[in-house]
């Protein structure tokens, strides 16, 4: 049967979503009526949306599922490469090959852009604060997947140009990049309860507002997704280490859609930020539409079953002078260990002799590549080195596991 959808006006005017979350998911909507908005915001920390006044991001919570305990990809560090091209890409790292902020064109896995293009040949435009995900990634990609773009100074001229392009009406597809959050965490620390952090997060709140107030205006007959999600969190003034202040952030799924559920996302199932390009393929076209071997699921939609998380790894007990967490791949590991477990000088990391190479501690400010001692920047199985051996340009590093609580 065709859904008998609901105005999105009148359900954020009235807060109706909660009445309608019984009614009918077994519906379908012309492709011709769907629109998507996907809003991306650099390093927003999980708990600042949950304990901070944001009105229009509340808005969105209020029209879907939301989860503000997400998952960002498991197999980098918290870092935006890694973190945008899982969500652009709906694999981990070590399928689509960025694991770091200077690899960004090794992505070896399609976009959400380019699938969403190739699938339903829709009108799409990105406008965002950070060049490289329309320079590096989009367009390295495949330069004709876009129809229009725009590479904004400031986070107000970027969602200035958005919602220009909502009130045209004339995509129907629009990526917004909020890079002012991230900015305010490098500068004095990322904390919901530091001025400077917050002030952004609200200021980028009213933006997202300009955009929904268009969204608004311009929504009759029309079915939305909007998804809105970060790259990492944060803590103090960097976001790369192993633990939930970096690694979890907000996720949540708007829609006037039947099909999408009200409420939150269970504890033991929050969401991940691979999320995004499966549930944007389910909304636009059904399961049929997601591609194979992602490791993102459909997020929010009742016709949809979630397969169960996979069952945690023991706690690890972390001693970063001492040994790496397994459940870390030894990223964590800080300590002085400098040969291979074959017994090879390490090479130092600010050296490109004999083996030149990308792991520098510019490209991987939080990977603690000091010396030349073991380290994991990238996501390989353990700690590692470039060795002084030409002829043997890297190996594992016998690095002790920490143990397990």
């Amino acid at each position: 049967p065709t859904c008998n959808t609901p105005e999105l006006n009148d359900l954020d005017e009235l807060d109706l979503r909660t009445v309608l979350k019984g009614a009918n998911s077994n519906c379908e909507t012309a492709l011709s009526k769907k629109k998507v908005l996907m809003i991306g915001i650099d390093g927003l920390r999980a708990d600042v949306v949950g304990m901070t006044p944001l009105p229009n991001i509340a808005r969105l919570k209020r029209l879907g599922t939301h989860s503000f305990w997400a998952n960002v990809q498991s197999t980098a560090a918290a870092v935006s490469g890694p973190g945008w091209a899982s969500m652009f890409t709906g694999v981990e790292p070590s399928k689509h090959l960025v694991d770091g902020n200077g690899d960004l064109r090794d992505l070896a896995s399609p976009t959400v852009f380019k699938t969403v293009k190739d699938a339903f040949d829709l009108k799409i435009a990105a406008s965002v604060s950070w060049h490289p995900l329309v320079n590096d990634f989009i367009n390295h990609e495949d330069d004709t997947t876009l129809d229009a773009s725009f590479l904004a100074s400031s986070d107000s001229a970027m969602a200035a140009k958005a919602r220009e392009w909502l009130l045209s009406e004339e995509f129907d597809f629009v990526f917004v990049d909020f890079d002012g959050a991230d900015a305010a965490g490098h500068s004095l620390g990322f904390d919901g309860y530091l001025a400077s952090y917050q002030n952004r997060v609200v200021e980028i709140d009213s933006l997202v507002g300009t955009l929904l107030d268009a969204v608004m205006e311009t929504s009759a007959e029309e079915e939305w997704l909007i998804v809105l999600t970060s790259d990492h969190g944060g803590e103090g003034t960097s976001h790369s280490a192993y633990d939930n202040y970096n690694r979890k952030i907000p996720f949540i799924v708007a829609s006037n859609s039947p099909r999408v559920d009200v409420g939150f996302m269970p504890l033991a199932d929050p969401g991940s930020q691979m999320d995004v390009l499966p549930t944007i393929m389910y909304f636009l076209g059904g399961e049929s539409a997601i591609p194979d071997d992602l490791d993102g699921q459909v997020f929010g939609f009742k016709d949809y079953t979630r397969a169960p998380p996979p069952s945690p790894p023991g706690a690890c007990i972390p001693d970063a002078n001492n040994c790496g967490c397994a459940s870390e791949k030894q990223a964590d590991y800080r300590g002085n260990i400098s040969v291979t477990a074959s017994g090879k000088t390490c090479q130092a990391w600010s050296s490109q002799s004999p083996h030149s190479h990308s792991r520098t501690s510019a490209n991987y400010p939080d990977s603690g590549l000091e010396a030349n001692y073991c380290r994991n920047p990238d996501g390989e199985s353990g700690a590692w080195c470039y060795t002084e051996d030409p002829f043997s340009r890297w190996e594992l590093c016998e690095v002790p596991t920490c143990d397990t609580a």
